[in-house]
């Protein structure tokens, strides 16, 4: 199932601005301060399919990494996680 997710376009919102990605590293450059995260894509006739959320602080010149993972089924929730 995995494998099929490559070809679907994964949704990163920060702050409730909504940015197309893709299932790759991205760099989304913030002001220093709280900000909403979340990651869903489209799947079927399901618009915000395996969302994930995370509120992350931002320090002046911190860099933040988050990693999201789509769960085995589509009906369950993904996963955001700070990395490091």
């Amino acid at each position: 199932m995995q494998f099929f997710l490559r070809f679907t376009a994964l949704t990163v919102e920060v702050d409730g601005q909504a940015q197309k990605g893709t299932w790759s590293s991205r760099f989304v450059p913030l002001t220093p301060g709280s900000h909403r995260v979340d990651v869903y894509f489209r799947y079927l006739f399901k618009a915000r399919c395996c969302e994930a959320g995370t509120t992350v602080e931002v320090s002046d010149g911190q860099v933040v990494e988050l990693e999201y993972r789509a769960p085995q089924l589509m009906t369950s929730a993904g996963r955001l996680t700070a990395v490091g």
